[in-house]
Formats: structure tokens, C-alpha cells, sequence
């Protein structure tokens, strides 16, 4: 009997994870709770994504040259021409 419960719990667990896994699929894995307030060169920047639905606070994610993720605020002017500019790149 104990054995047959632990299966159950078992199984449970990894639909679980492969739910959030396919979840966290779709869109990019973090979520912003504080922003980058300083703003730095478009040119510094080489790649950017959104966060997902899910999370509390829209944002966007920068990727720097030196790999450096950087959570910013998309209401923001400069980050919005930040992503002007790589969006016509």
C-alpha cells in the first residue's frame, strides 16, 4: 500500500514539472520585480525579450555584449528607442 502511494506521489511531481517546464517555454524564464533605472547605449545591447504574461510587472529583458541580463521598464522612452532601434536592426 505505501508503495502503490508513493508511485501516485511520484508520478504527480513530474506532471507537475513538466507542465511548468512547457510553460516556461513560451516566453522568457524570468520575471522582473525591480528595474534598471540608469540608461546605457543601444549599442551595448544584442538582444532583448519580453517577460511573460504571468508575471506581476511587464518588462524586458536586455541582453549586454558581455552577457549581462538587465530587467528594464518598457514604459520607458529610452528603453522603448532601445528597442526601436534593434527592432529595424
Amino acid at each position: 500500500m505505501f508503495s502503490r502511494s508513493l508511485l501516485l506521489v511520484l508520478l504527480g511531481l513530474s506532471c507537475l514539472q513538466s507542465f511548468t517546464m512547457a510553460q516556461s517555454a513560451n516566453g522568457a524564464d524570468l520575471c522582473c520585480f525591480e528595474f534598471h533605472k540608469k540608461p546605457f547605449p543601444a549599442s551595448n545591447v544584442v538582444s532583448y525579450e519580453e517577460t511573460r504574461s504571468e508575471c506581476s510587472l511587464p518588462g524586458v529583458i536586455f541582453t549586454t555584449k558581455k552577457g549581462l541580463r538587465m530587467c528594464v521598464d518598457p514604459e520607458v522612452e529610452w528603453v522603448q528607442q532601445v528597442i526601436k532601434s534593434k527592432s529595424s536592426a
